[in-house]
């Protein structure tokens, strides 16, 4: 692929939220750190996911195959992720304070930022959501419809 270079390593989902946070998942549910080291570039991390979602803040949010939603916390704790309460099957990260996700029924939800309540329903039904650093959200839906988010704006 021109243009492109292959790095060593097998995923089947992938997330950049800048050139030195990139994270991965692969088809066992195995999570991935990249080192920022092409020649020796991915360091397993405990846990099991099935989507993850890496901010250019270095926010990293994950779903396990069960939809369970967790948020990684490094060496800050006993445990390296925090089990956040609800249910997602796709997330996406653009920092620390937009995280959006969808479930499998299709149902949007946004962060609050208050892990006591910290989903809110938006409005809609996807199949999948992109968050960007500056606060840009977008999605697919089934059909393969593209949206933008405009919140109360007109679209």
């Amino acid at each position: 692929m021109a243009g492109w270079k292959q790095i060593s390593g097998s995923l089947k989902a992938i997330s950049a939220g800048s050139r030195t946070n990139v994270w991965g998942v692969n088809s066992g549910g195995g999570i991935y750190r990249y080192t920022n080291d092409d020649a020796n570039p991915w360091v397993n991390i405990p846990g099991s996911l099935s989507d993850i979602g890496a901010g250019a803040d270095g926010t990293v949010w994950g779903v396990n195959a069960g939809g369970e939603i967790f948020r990684y916390t490094g060496d800050q704790g006993s445990t390296r992720w925090v089990k956040i309460a609800g249910g997602l099957s796709r997330i996406s990260v653009g920092s620390r304070t937009n995280v959006w996700g969808v479930n499998s029924g299709g149902g949007i939800y946004r962060y609050t930022n208050d892990d006591a309540n910290p989903w809110v329903n938006i409005p809609g039904s996807l199949s999948d959501i992109g968050a960007a650093a500056d606060g840009t959200v977008w999605g697919v839906n089934s059909g393969g419809n593209i949206y933008r988010y405009t919140g109360d704006q007109p679209s």
